[in-house]
């Protein structure tokens, strides 16, 4: 990561942390409003459905090539993340929020353990065997919105997923 980059980092967790009331006011204006609204009624009860996690705190497996933080305006590309993955293969790559606990217990950003709970205790049909990892940090949102959306989309209906946990960073 370049010293910019850190010293970005540091100015954006510090200011979050102590003006969080200015930090509420940035806002999402520069997205492109959608019309229609998203498919949230379930066609059968969440006992019956498969889930998925998406994240944008930025968790991949550490086996994968890590968000890149020097990107401008933001690394909009998706991680795949095996549904079997451990905490203990997972990691995570960002640099808007204070990566400390997440690195500790990446159950924080990303609740795979917690999901195969409620699986095993039948509150859930089933784990997707795909979630997905993305940085959440783009204030430019133009390839989100044009090249990952459509892919994750794609992606959950091509798998059968009913529902999306979507986990913020």
């Amino acid at each position: 990561m370049k010293n910019r980059t850190k010293i970005k980092s540091k100015l954006s967790v510090a200011f979050s942390e102590n003006f969080p009331n200015a930090y509420n006011k940035f806002t999402l204006k520069h997205v492109n409003q959608q019309t229609g609204f998203p498919e949230t009624i379930l066609s059968k009860p969440l006992s019956e459905c498969k889930v998925a996690l998406l994240s944008t705190a930025g968790v991949h497996l550490k086996t994968d090539i890590p968000f890149n933080l020097d990107l401008h305006p933001g690394d909009h590309t998706i991680r795949i993340i095996p549904g079997d993955a451990s905490e203990q293969n997972l990691t995570v790559t960002h640099m808007y929020y204070d990566l400390k606990s997440a690195k500790k217990d990446t159950t924080i950003v990303f609740p795979i353990q917690q999901l195969k709970e409620l699986e095993q205790a039948g509150v859930i049909g089933e784990i997707s065997d795909v979630h997905i990892g993305l940085f959440g940090g783009i204030m430019d949102t133009e390839h989100v919105e044009a090249e990952s959306i459509p892919k994750v989309v794609e992606l959950f209906k091509n798998k059968n997923i009913d529902v999306a946990l979507l986990v913020p960073g």
